[in-house]
């Protein structure tokens, strides 16, 4: 039996009359920059939002992504999230150099990270690697990223058991061009490659550690309470 977006039986090749009882449950979802996003609501209620979409995706000067398939966590979603307020965690887990600044806002089903500190891999000696980095909803996290190499990075996760996540990576690079070269696309990919490589400290942190519903902070640790707020609407 076929069945169309909406879950309704569509066609029996063997019977003319389709049983009104014929449908399945349908998710709305949105394809768009090589990626499907389902819009997943127990109660059927209507998206509040829209993924976020890059008109750079449409740039020939820009190398589209590809999607590093990261594989399943045993990780609580909600600490995902805590690396956006965890100042603290930047230079040791990822090498960040001295953070220059650091700040957090929130707008109902968003949460924006700015970001600018050296970086021993992501920028040069003498540049700042900057971040605006927010999440749209619980789930997917997009970044634009000015240093050696203007990006812009993407990571998804979502629930697939009890405490446990699958995650997916994606960067896009400018190129120098008008048009991207092949030399241009060896270098992009190279790049995202990094960038991957930075978010996996991450994963080594999450993969050795229990789920902290209730933490201990330090005011210079972040505004960790501020997002644990903000994540409780979801």
């Amino acid at each position: 039996w076929r069945f169309g977006p909406d879950g309704k039986c569509d066609d029996i090749p063997y019977y003319d009359k389709i049983p009104k009882a014929a449908c399945v449950r349908s998710w709305p979802v949105v394809e768009q920059m090589g990626v499907v996003f389902v819009w997943h609501d127990p109660e059927n209620g209507e998206p509040d939002y829209q993924p976020t979409f890059f008109e750079e995706w449409n740039d020939p000067a820009w190398v589209h992504w590809k999607i590093d398939h990261l594989g399943t966590l045993a990780c609580h979603p909600q600490e995902v999230l805590d690396n956006m307020s965890d100042v603290a965690h930047f230079a040791p887990t990822h090498g960040s150099k001295q953070v220059v600044y650091f700040e957090n806002e929130y707008d109902g089903h968003t949460m924006v990270q700015y970001f600018g500190a050296g970086h021993r891999t992501l920028a040069t000696e003498s540049e700042l690697l900057e971040l605006k980095t927010w999440y749209t909803g619980p789930a997917i996290l997009t970044s634009r990223m000015w240093g050696h190499m203007p990006s812009i990075m993407m990571i998804t996760h979502t629930p697939v058991d009890d405490g446990v996540i699958r995650a997916w990576h994606a960067l896009m690079v400018k190129s120098p061009n008008a048009v991207a070269t092949a030399e241009d696309m060896q270098t992009a990919r190279a790049y995202q490659e990094t960038s991957r490589l930075a978010f996996a400290q991450d994963f080594e942190v999450w993969s050795n550690k229990r789920p902290a519903f209730t933490t201990v902070q330090i005011p210079a640790d972040g505004p960790c309470n501020k997002r644990r707020v903000w994540y409780s609407q979801f």
